[in-house]
């Protein structure tokens, strides 16, 4: 009863329509209709009907005339939509309905007799039975539409992309330069974004973007199937020759060709985004519009219906075309769109594809991932990732100026220096770079105390070079305090002449 009293409320309290009373007291749309209809016959007002006790209220409300044994038949569109919920039952639905005047109420096993009996003279396509948010349904729609370029006059068409979701059917279209499969994948994304979540199975068509192989065991597009992975749909491809299996695509074409193409066929479009904007306008009007077999528009059986069921939505999916597949070579670099890139040289000899999108280069092997890189448009040239190299060619790859100045800058200022000195004074780059990797050797023997004060000694001495450097090191001269060179003494023998031998002018030298 509380019900019955919060109805009358709001049809006498407020200036809301039937159908949004309903929808807040879930009740049906037609009952809420008959109360206003008994309100206004009788000119009822709220002070009268609120003095009234239950009993009478209610028999005055939800007398049925005409109807043998004084059983009132439930509203059968509602419960068949309201069955439809995730979680309803028919239990429940009986139970609420024979809250409402328990005295003129079927019991249950006789409402479930009724409804079958209700539901099987509907039409067909209402037996086809889905869960809320389950299915979604994609085609094109065989029809193309044209837009003209404003500056050449160029005529070009179209293609529709169709496309309806769960219990609701709800309507979706968009126009594409193409049926390839970047465009077929975008017309997808777009889909998703308006529905504001993903249906957990999407029903395709056979067209190529979509099934390179179809049959008991069709073969996905890569490209399809890896937008499917990101959004976490499964693709099940239509039956060939089978409509049935798409039955929501197929019904959606037809409308959308009688209320959408039908309607803007005398319009002049000059861009594609002009042309989608008048196909939302009109797929807007056709959700929008009631359905008097549900006394609810398409667009209010998804918000209540299907899309509380969705998949959440992902980040947007971005399309890439696939390369390959191509085996790996000795090199571990391979070709994709002109320019090399490497993958881990364990792969060599494996097969690998590619996935190219506008900035990055992926590389998988099997389902995994392998490689990921910066797209580059220079042919012919290499993009290596050191984590993919042996280690003997990681020595030589490290074999280079940049490489030996960042290793002495980490070292200290003198050995930065000496090593600047070398590679700015060599004749030859690889000589220097040898001399380079010498000075690398010398700092891990003596340790990078003794070698920075060596480089110091042999800057001091004015002779950075490799020979110096070492043989300053072998004698521990790196502490030499003093600015004069390093002199080597020479061994005490009785056939040496000292200095002072000379310093004597008065000796006769002459043998």
């Amino acid at each position: 009863m509380d019900k019955l009293r919060t109805a009358i409320r709001l049809i006498l309290g407020t200036s809301l329509g039937n159908r949004e009373i309903g929808r807040q007291l879930e009740t049906a749309y037609n009952t809420i209709r008959r109360y206003r209809q008994i309100i206004n016959d009788r000119q009822l007002d709220q002070d009268t009907m609120q003095a009234m006790e239950d009993p009478a209220l209610r028999t005055l409300f939800n007398k049925r005339v005409g109807k043998s044994a004084g059983n009132r038949l439930p509203d059968w569109a509602y419960i068949h939509r309201e069955l439809q919920r995730k979680g309803v039952t028919r239990t429940l639905l009986w139970l609420e309905y024979s809250e409402e005047d328990p005295e003129t109420a079927y019991g249950l096993s006789r409402f479930n007799e009724l409804y079958v009996a209700w539901a099987g003279k509907q039409a067909l396509s209402m037996r086809q039975q889905h869960e809320p948010g389950e299915r979604g349904w994609a085609d094109f729609s065989g029809t193309t539409m044209a837009w003209v370029d404003p500056a050449t006059g160029e005529l070009h068409d179209a293609e529709i992309f169709v496309s309806a979701v769960g219990v609701s059917g709800l309507l979706f279209a968009f126009a594409v330069p193409s049926q390839r499969q970047e465009h077929w994948i975008h017309a997808h994304a777009e889909w998703y974004e308006a529905l504001g979540g993903v249906p957990k199975i999407t029903v395709s068509d056979n067209l190529k973007s979509a099934v390179l192989k179809p049959g008991r065991d069709p073969i996905l597009n890569p490209a399809y199937k890896d937008m499917a992975d990101h959004y976490g749909t499964v693709i099940l491809p239509a039956r060939s020759r089978h409509p049935k299996d798409k039955p929501k695509a197929e019904g959606s074409v037809l409308v959308f060709l009688r209320w959408g193409i039908a309607r803007l066929r005398n319009r002049v479009f000059h861009s594609l985004a002009e042309l989608n904007a008048a196909i939302t306008e009109c797929v807007g009007i056709i959700n929008n519009r009631v359905m008097r077999r549900y006394q609810q528009s398409r667009r209010e059986r998804f918000e209540t219906i299907d899309k509380p069921a969705l998949l959440p939505l992902p980040p947007r999916y971005e399309y890439g075309e696939w390369v390959g597949p191509q085996r790996v070579p000795p090199d571990y670099h391979v070709a994709v769109l002109g320019h090399f890139y490497s993958v881990p040289y364990r792969l060599v000899q494996q097969e690998v594809h590619a996935r190219c999108t506008v900035t990055t280069v992926e590389l998988f092997c099997g389902r995994g991932r392998v490689a990921s890189h910066v797209r580059s448009e220079r042919v012919g040239e290499k993009t290596t990732e050191r984590a993919h190299m042996p280690e003997h060619h990681l020595a030589w790859a490290d074999h280079t100026p940049e490489r030996y100045l960042q290793w002495a800058l980490g070292v200290g200022s003198q050995a930065l220096t000496v090593t600047e000195r070398m590679l700015s004074d060599a004749r030859h780059p690889a000589g220097a770079l040898n001399a380079c990797a010498n000075l690398q050797k010398l700092s891990r023997t003596y340790g990078r105390e003794r070698f920075l004060a060596a480089c110091g000694k042999a800057l001091e001495i004015q002779s950075p070079t490799v020979k110096s450097i070492r043989s300053i090191l072998q004698n521990r001269l790196e502490r030499h305090s003093d600015g004069n060179p390093v002199r080597q003494h020479m061994p005490s023998h009785g056939n040496v002449r000292g200095p002072s031998y000379y310093q004597n002018e008065d000796t006769n030298h002459v043998g």
